[in-house]
Formats: structure tokens, C-alpha cells, sequence
């Protein structure tokens, strides 16, 4: 993609360096942080004709704008641990429920689905099957039903059974629809509320497509209601991603998974460097 030619001439050198970073969705303010950084380079490297010095250069900036990584897919296994999964329309929410499921089923850590997407089509018939391919329950649920009744359902029955992960998958829901976000913050609160002793992970899922609007969505969500972590989902196609960076420089909420096919082990824990690297491909 680069532009040996361009390295000879550093004003096209960084139109092209700003064309990479804005294709992969880091965002604006983070592509003008790198373009000023670039500025200040001395000319006579801009003579160097190897761009893998300018990509580790890219590289490097990168690592020191963004926070190093935080690990927030660790359980404890002395108490109950809930994830909450929260994202707007189409994200990938229910998948990305099923696929964790699988994911920690393969560490040890038997778990137990709650459809809190009760509303949509479809939803809980879709998490049930998935509950099966991951080999692991489901809490039943009406069609229709209160979320916040099926989520203190899905508590005491995690309870009950003894299991040490809760998995609560949401319906989606714009950031900007005020009544649906209170819907959400119900929820939490009944967790907050009957289960006071357990690990809330309240994970944000933006699809990879998204671009820019990522970061309004994590802002939105972390403001109403906090975010603990972000799964970034639909990483199979021309898709870059690269908003989480730019969700993580800003907002540091750190990124744990990255969803990226259809089966149910399409999914890996994120790392920062590989991500990077690939990136910058």
C-alpha cells in the first residue's frame, strides 16, 4: 500500500500515512496526533526508501497513544461472575453471548445463559440453540417477559446450581433512546441489587463496521451506565476496527474479545500488538 516512491517527498509521505490511519477507522483526532508527530520528524529520514522504518515508527507511536492492555476476562472462581452485554442494534450481542459461553466452557467455567433480549423475534429461540452448541444451560424465558424479571430469575437459578458465570444478554438499543437505556440500567441495578457480592462485567459489543460512531456509542454507554470492557465483533470482512484505539485512548475502556466469523469458536481474546500489526498490513 505504501509508497516507496512517496517517502522522497514528506508532504505526499503524510497524506499517504493519513489516508492508512483514516481507512482503518482510527479517528480523526488520533490520525492528527500521529500526522504532528510525523511533523516533527527530520526531513532527511523521509529520504529513507524503507517503509517498514516509517511502519515501526507508526507502530511505536501507536503503543505510546494508546494504554497498554488490560485483561478484564479473568474469573473468579470463589464467587458468582455476571457478564452484562450491552450494544446497540445489530451488533452481534447474542452471537457474541454464545460464542463467550463456548470460550469459557473450553477454560473450565461452566456457565448459565439469560435471555434478557426478550422482545426481539426470534432472540431467545437464537441463544437457546446457541446455549447448546456451547454445551451449556439456558434459563428459560417467555416471550415478552419483564428483562429485569428474567435477569433476577437467571440469579437465583445461577445460584441454585452453583455456577460461577452468568451470561445476560440485552436487547439492543439505540444510545440515544433515553427509555431503552433506563430499560438497561434496570437490569443492573436488580444484578447491583440481588447479587451485591458478585463480579459485574458490563461489556460494550460495537460492530467493526461501524467507524466513527463506535466511539459516540462507548461514550453514550459508558456515561449512562458504564463499561467495563469492549468486544468488537464482525472482524471477518473489509473492516478495519481500528475506533477501538481510539475507544481506548479516549475513554480507556479496554478491549477484551474480537468476534470474526459465524461458528461458535469464531472468536479470540484481543491482542493489542497482533491488532496493531495487522492494522497496519
Amino acid at each position: 500500500m505504501l509508497f516507496s516512491d512517496a517517502i522522497n517527498d514528506k508532504g505526499v509521505f503524510l497524506e499517504k500515512i493519513e489516508e492508512l490511519l483514516i481507512l482503518s477507522d482510527i479517528g480523526p483526532n488520533t490520525t492528527a496526533e500521529i500526522l504532528e508527530r510525523f511533523q516533527s520528524i527530520n526531513l532527511h529520514l523521509f529520504r529513507v526508501n524503507d517503509f517498514n522504518h516509517f511502519k515501526e515508527l507508526l507502530k511505536q507511536m501507536l503503543h505510546e497513544l494508546i494504554p497498554p492492555q488490560v485483561d478484564t476476562s479473568k474469573i473468579d472462581p470463589g464467587m458468582l461472575n455476571i457478564v452484562l452485554i450491552m450494544g446497540v442494534n445489530g451488533t452481534g450481542k447474542t452471537s457474541f453471548a454464545g460464542k463467550l459461553a463456548y470460550y469459557y466452557k473450553s477454560k473450565g467455567y461452566d456457565s448459565l445463559l439469560v435471555p434478557a433480549d426478550t422482545f426481539r423475534a426470534g432472540a431467545i429461540e437464537q441463544l437457546h440453540y446457541l446455549s447448546k452448541e456451547a454445551g451449556v444451560e439456558f434459563l428459560r424465558a417467555a416471550p415478552g417477559s419483564d428483562p429485569a424479571s428474567v435477569v433476577f430469575d437467571g440469579i437465583q437459578s445461577a445460584r441454585a446450581k452453583k455456577k460461577v458465570l452468568l451470561i445476560v444478554d440485552t436487547a439492543g438499543r439505540l444510545h440515544t433512546y433515553h427509555n431503552l437505556m433506563r430499560e438497561l440500567a434496570k437490569i443492573k441495578r436488580v444484578i447491583l441489587k440481588n447479587a451485591p457480592d458478585a463480579l459485574l462485567c458490563s461489556t460494550l459489543v460495537i460492530d467493526a463496521t461501524t467507524g466513527q460512531n463506535g466511539l459516540f456509542q462507548a461514550s453514550n454507554f459508558k456515561e449512562s451506565l458504564g463499561v467495563s470492557d469492549i468486544t468488537l465483533t464482525k472482524l471477518d470482512g473489509t473492516a478495519k476496527g481500528g475506533i477501538v484505539l481510539t475507544i481506548q485512548k479516549e475513554l480507556s475502556i479496554p478491549v477484551s474479545f474480537i468476534a470474526f466469523g459465524e461458528k461458535i469458536t469464531d472468536m479470540c481474546r484481543y491482542n493489542q500488538d497482533k491488532f496493531i500489526e495487522t492494522l497496519l498490513d
